[in-house]
């Protein structure tokens, strides 16, 4: 008996030591559940509208936790700014959930002092004997008394937004006429005609009070229903009573939104575009040395995990609509990692052997997802090939360029310079980096001069038609 207790504990020791332990983690994830963003559902609170709920922060309190145990040589027992990095959106529900993610990840700690800090110059320049008296009863074991996680997310500025929002304005323009397109194209027709008994049966169960006609009634009745599933609400229009009807409009409302924002490439290839360049300058930096965060956590939206697992055609409409196809047979799902990114998704790189032979390994939601010809693990150059040539190997100009940011003709240098034209004695990086920063202070002027004038008439007409889609979109 005892001879077989040791046998498995070693068989367990075993284990433990033979499985790999990333030297880097980038995780991107969306927001936690949260308030709807149109008026289907009445029992929602004004106030509610767009917010993170409890619910949403009791998600990634999880995730963090999960995540703090699976990478612990990662994360350490304490914060550390030097070894961790968090950006976040400026909405506030992305805020909110990265903070959450935050106390799941340091549950009861918080950032020591040094062991060597003098604990009593941490304190306020406030004129008060309590002030000492206080600082002597601190250890430098933790920076706040009860091990309060601080709010240390960097939140996005406005010069990095595209990352976050890569489509519609001021940067992606041409995103409004795109999305329009495909809002009225072959395939939206296609797709509502395969939806169209889920669409009857949903617009009897309305009764008259809205009518879903389109793939944006779809995206806006959709997401109203997975705020209510995720807060565990009687759904509208007894509902309820039909949950195989909710289901067939939850692959209505995958595919609608996938079909919206990337049903054509240059889509798939530009709003990946922010967050994929951001974590190839992770890794690379990370690989050189030049960058010492072992952990790189950015908090967005659906609408972001959308766009990388597009660009890498681990989500296509196809494959959507075979799932759903599937799921109506009564068949196993054909693909099982297709399918939208519900609240509290994530993606996740893993950095393996930066000092000999770096690897890739690319998850989403822990699930191993094979890319670079189909392999579960990528050397780190051959996924930055397949990650840049998955956003059209363009560059931030290169973006800008495509989306139609707001700007003349006579403002821009030399397009081709900026389409990275090799000259005869190969790439010119000096007059890259000029024309660069000269095609930069162009379109924040032009940008200044767009938003006081809103001169292009085109796209103005469609932003007046679609600026409360797009803000309800991001979700």
């Amino acid at each position: 008996m005892i001879l077989s207790i040791f046998l498995i504990c070693q068989i367990h020791l075993v284990v433990s030591h033979s499985e790999p332990k990333p030297d880097q983690i980038i995780e991107v994830f969306r927001h936690g559940a949260r308030g709807p963003q149109h008026s289907y559902d009445p029992s929602w609170n004004l106030s509610e509208y767009s917010n993170l709920t409890p619910v949403g922060m009791r998600q990634h309190y999880i995730l963090g936790k999960v995540l703090a145990e699976k990478y612990s040589h990662l994360f350490g027992e304490n914060y550390d700014y030097n070894d961790i990095y968090m950006l976040s959106d400026s909405v506030p529900r992305c805020i909110q959930s990265a903070v959450a993610h935050f106390y799941g990840i340091y549950l009861n700690t918080g950032p020591a002092l040094k062991k060597d800090y003098p604990k009593e110059l941490a304190i306020p320049p406030y004129q008060d004997a309590r002030v000492k008296a206080i600082a002597k009863t601190l250890s430098n074991d933790e920076a706040l008394r009860y091990n309060y996680v601080p709010n240390i997310v960097n939140i996005i500025d406005n010069t990095q937004a595209y990352i976050y929002k890569p489509n519609g304005l001021p940067y992606c323009p041409n995103s409004l006429i795109w999305e329009e397109q495909n809002l009225k194209d072959k395939q939206a027709q296609i797709g509502m005609e395969i939806f169209a008994d889920t669409l009857d049966n949903i617009n009897k169960y309305l009764d008259g009070s809205y009518e879903i006609s389109n793939l944006r009634d779809i995206k806006g009745i959709g997401e109203v229903i997975m705020c209510d599933l995720a807060d565990n609400r009687t759904l509208p229009y007894g509902l309820d009573d039909n949950p195989d009807l909710v289901t067939n409009l939850t692959y209505a409302y995958s595919w609608a939104g996938f079909h919206i924002w990337g049903g054509q490439e240059i889509q798939r290839q530009l709003y990946g575009f922010g967050l994929i360049d951001s974590m190839i300058k992770q890794l690379t930096a990370f690989r050189e040395g030049k960058n010492f965060s072992k952990v790189a956590l950015f908090s967005g939206h659906d609408s972001n995990l959308y766009a990388i697992l597009a660009a890498f055609g681990v989500l296509t409409e196809d494959c959507l609509l075979e799932n759903f196809r599937s799921y109506t047979a009564n068949k196993t799902l054909t693909n099982p990692n297709c399918y939208f990114p519900f609240f509290a998704s994530n993606l996740i790189i893993e950095l393996y052997n930066t000092t000999v032979s770096p690897t890739v390994r690319f998850y989403y939601n822990n699930a191993l997802i094979s890319l670079c010809n189909g392999k579960p693990e990528c050397t780190l150059d051959e996924f930055i090939t397949f990650a840049r040539k998955a956003t059209g190997n363009i560059n931030l100009i290169g973006f800008l360029l495509k989306c139609g940011a707001p700007s003349t003709s006579a403002e821009l240098p030399e397009t081709e310079v900026l389409k990275e034209k090799p000259t005869e004695n190969g790439q010119n990086p000096d007059k890259m980096i000029i024309m660069g920063l000269v095609t930069l202070c162009a379109l924040l002027l032009a940008k200044i001069l767009y938003d006081n004038k809103k001169s292009a008439k085109t796209i103005q007409g469609l932003k007046e038609e679609l600026v409360s889609y797009h803000e309800f979109s991001r979700a």
